[in-house]
């Protein structure tokens, strides 16, 4: 905490506003602290400022790192998919002099779809518990579960379901087109959780993914090896996280690889 607050005293900048998130701040270079935010007298002090930066870093470490593995493996078995991809990323980069910026990141459609697929058939937590806040009866199941109680969400199941994605098992990018997604539950795909208490690093992780790809694409091909497995094994434990044991691939040096600004 002390090394990751000394690091933003040296680099004090202005705090600019983000509309997404609906904060409003404006850093005080004598006190640090924060002005209130909107329709609120509560100010962030600069540790509780640097404790949340934190949060996202390391609640989107555990789910950046199985992700790109987990891609990774999945692109060397799918070639015309890394094809398609990296002239999507060509495309988008011609358009910004090779500048890859948050929003060429953001029209980069079919990356997001990989991606999304991938989170589908690997999701970064297996299963979400939570608890209910109030009485709620399934009325064509005649049961109600009632305040308090634990419920899980068996996460990874859903997303195998092949009463909602056919063929469950295969790796699709097309499922996430907009008109495929238009006719599912949205309930039916939940990588980071839904609701109030989704991920918190959710789209911090999803934008490391897909500039960390976006970078491998561009200059290496994804390849199979002798010893690359077709079914991946993942790490047993408690930690609810979902982690490949092995993730083997060659990385092949593409001649006609273009630099990222």
């Amino acid at each position: 905490m002390d090394s990751a607050k000394e690091n933003s005293e040296e680099e004090k900048s202005d705090y600019v506003e983000n509309e997404e998130a609906c904060i409003d701040t404006n850093c005080d270079e004598k006190t640090y602290e924060l002005q209130p935010l909107k329709n609120s007298s509560k100010k962030l002090s600069m540790d509780e400022l640097v404790g949340q930066c934190l949060i996202f870093f390391l609640a989107g470490y555990e789910t950046t790192s199985s992700t790109l593995s987990f891609v990774t493996h999945i692109l060397a078995h799918h070639q015309d998919v890394q094809d398609k991809l990296r002239e999507e990323v060509a495309k988008v980069l011609a358009e910004t002099n090779g500048e890859l910026t948050y929003e060429a990141v953001q029209n980069m459609k079919y990356l997001d779809n990989v991606i999304s697929e991938t989170l589908r058939l690997y999701p970064p937590a297996i299963q979400l518990e939570r608890y209910a806040d109030a009485d709620y009866k399934l009325e064509d199941k005649g049961i109600t579960i009632p305040k308090g109680m634990g419920v899980t969400i068996p996460i990874y199941a859903i997303h195998r379901d092949s009463k909602i994605f056919s063929h469950p098992e295969r790796f699709d990018p097309d499922r996430f087109i907009p008109e495929a997604k238009s006719m599912r539950n949205p309930y039916t795909y939940m990588p980071f959780g839904a609701g109030p208490r989704n991920c918190v690093g959710m789209r911090f992780a999803l934008l490391e993914i897909k500039i960390c790809l976006s970078y491998v694409v561009t200059k290496f091909r994804i390849k199979k090896t002798p010893h690359t497995k077709e079914e991946l094994n993942f790490h047993a434990g408690g930690s609810g996280f979902l982690r490949p044991k092995e993730v083997l691939a060659e990385l092949e040096i593409r001649e006609d690889s273009f630099e990222i600004k």
